[in-house]
């Protein structure tokens, strides 16, 4: 294709589709090799299936540790080597291996030409089998190869988990036909690849290339100064019609730029005459100027002085305000240390109040549990009443019944012994009832002077309870009048920092200042003598109007090069 904006284009295309391609097939490889390792669990799965069956089959029985060996019945697992051959063959090269443990102990596994045996299962497949007696499956290395294995726990007959059985199959085969799908997928997104460059490029050729060809015809043009060339119209809305509206735009507005350039270029030639009659009239000005100029430099030192010793009251000022803002803030430190030492007598106050009330509660309770307790002393005295007079009657029944013993003769002594010694009984209830009695009345009068005493100290830790709280309360005003105190002297120290900065911002300006009228000075100094300078450029702008002239012809014959 000629031009090389269209190969740009085409190489964009087939990298576009280039990149699509192997995004897909990349996309039906993974998908694919994940299907077929899923068939390929599957299979195992079955072959596993298919392994224990043979094994019920072809040895029938539980399995055992006998003498340390692994058996099934009675076979020996160490020599049935033609059950994991014979399962290889009917699953086209399937491995089987049985372990007893964690040890391999027959596999139809062959390295340099001897069985694998002796080896151990991985950490990860024996926790999960031996200890959870579950079934594990994972990838597995046969050999430096990939397999696919599965493993299934060997019960005995109590239910112990003593060995385990595997079963795995290569994943080469499925890997390999993964990859032959994907070669597949990009060999035909290559020839669609292929196909569809060349028919972008027969369309790109028509609608972009063409067009843009003939505009670059027309810029050449136009390079050339040519401005009656017939530019190339473009139909449609789209870019390249856009950008043939933009040329034919760019001559319009050309053929008009160069018409107002020729018609300027007859004016100035015209205005050069009327510039140097105002030359000559600026150059008197000029004189007026530096006069004027000087004494304006000398009013400017005047005020540069008056600047000065302005600055040196500020300076002052600036150093009292400093020694005062000291003192305010030493004021300050002192109110907030009063305040932190108010609002700890207030807390103190504060936790004695709290005090006082859990005294108050447990001093009231203490009255109320001793009130309750002579209460109880009486119950227990009308109690005792009631055992003392039950005392009594049973005296006067001993009495009666030794009376009537005496009368029986050799036949009442044994009631008369029994007689007596109820007697001696109810002689004894009567002397504790009085002791006790005595007691109850001795702790009935301890307990009224207690109840008396209790609520004497009530009244008085609750007339102090209402003093502590009212100086609790002239402690509160206190803390707020120091708070106060504290606030207003922060407010002052605040109004000073502010008085302090603006007195800095007042000796900024006026240093400003200063700078300002002695760069206004020099200044002065500098238009005076550009002043005297003027006089001699309006000299030169005299001499330089001839040259304007000059160019203005020159200017007239480039335009005139224009084709219009």
């Amino acid at each position: 294709m000629n031009g090389s904006l269209g190969r740009k284009i085409n190489g964009l295309f087939l990298l576009a589709i280039l990149l699509l391609a192997s995004i897909v097939s990349g996309l039906n490889y993974f998908v694919t090799k994940e299907n077929l390792l899923k068939a390929a669990e599957a299979k195992l799965l079955s072959d596993l299936q298919l392994s224990i069956e043979l094994l019920d089959i072809s040895v029938p029985g539980d399995w055992s540790i006998t003498n340390g060996s692994l058996y099934k019945g009675k076979m020996d697992m160490k020599e049935a080597f033609e059950i994991p051959d014979q399962l290889g063959e009917l699953t086209d090269g399937n491995t089987m291996s049985i372990f007893q443990g964690d040890t391999r102990i027959t596999t139809n596994i062959i390295e340099n030409g001897e069985r694998r045996l002796g080896t151990k299962v991985a950490d990860e497949v024996g926790n999960v089998v031996l200890g959870k007696k579950e079934r594990f499956v994972g990838t597995a290395d046969v050999l430096g190869e990939p397999f696919q294995a599965a493993y299934d726990p060997i019960f005995n007959a109590s239910g112990e988990v003593i060995g385990i059985i595997a079963v795995a199959l290569p994943t080469a085969p499925y890997i390999k036909i993964a990859a032959s799908s994907a070669t597949q997928t990009i060999i035909i997104s290559l020839v669609l690849a292929l196909l569809v460059i060349v028919i972008v490029s027969l369309i790109i050729q028509r609608i972009i290339i063409r067009p843009i060809n003939q505009l670059r015809d027309n810029a050449n043009e136009l390079a050339d100064l040519n401005l009656n060339v017939a530019l190339y119209e473009a139909k449609g809305t789209d870019e390249i019609a856009e950008l043939s509206a933009a040329f034919r735009n760019m001559k319009e507005q050309l053929t008009d730029t160069m018409q107002n350039v020729a018609k300027n270029a007859n004016e100035v030639a015209t205005s050069s005459v009327a510039l140097e009659e105002s030359a000559q009239q600026t150059n008197e000005t000029a004189s007026q100027i530096a006069t004027t100029m000087n004494e304006i430099a000398a009013g400017v030192t005047t005020q540069s002085e008056h600047a000065e010793q302005i600055s040196k009251m500020m300076r002052d000022t600036i150093a009292e305000v400093e020694r005062n803002l000291a003192h305010v803030e030493q004021s300050l430190v002192n109110a907030q240390q009063s305040t932190v030492i108010a609002h700890e007598g207030e807390q103190a106050i504060s936790k004695a109040i709290s005090h006082l009330s859990t005294v108050t509660e447990t001093v009231s309770y203490a009255t109320d549990s001793i009130q309750k307790l002579g209460m109880r002393s009486e119950e227990i005295g009308g109690i005792i009443t009631v055992i003392t007079a039950i005392s009594e009657q049973t005296n006067l029944l001993a009495l009666n019944a030794a009376i009537e013993a005496a009368r029986a003769g050799e036949h009442g002594k044994g009631f008369a012994v029994v007689a007596a010694e109820v007697r001696k009984l109810a002689e004894q209830s009567t002397a504790a009832a009085q002791q006790i009695t005595d007691l109850i009345t001795d702790i009935q009068a301890e307990t009224s002077v207690t109840v008396r005493t209790m609520e004497s100290n009530l009244t008085a830790v609750e007339e102090q309870v209402i003093i502590i709280n009212e100086g609790g309360d002239a402690l509160k005003h206190i803390v707020e009048k120091v708070s106060e105190t504290e606030s207003g002297v922060g407010q002052i120290k605040d109004a000073f920092h502010r008085v302090n900065s603006n007195s800095y911002a007042v000796q900024e300006a006026i240093v400003t200042i200063s700078a300002v009228i002695e760069e206004s000075a020099a200044a002065t100094e500098e238009i005076a003598a550009s002043s005297e300078e003027q006089y001699a450029t309006v000299a030169e702008m005299a001499d330089n109007t001839t040259s304007v002239a000059e160019v203005a012809d020159r200017l007239r014959e480039e335009v005139n090069k224009f084709t219009m």
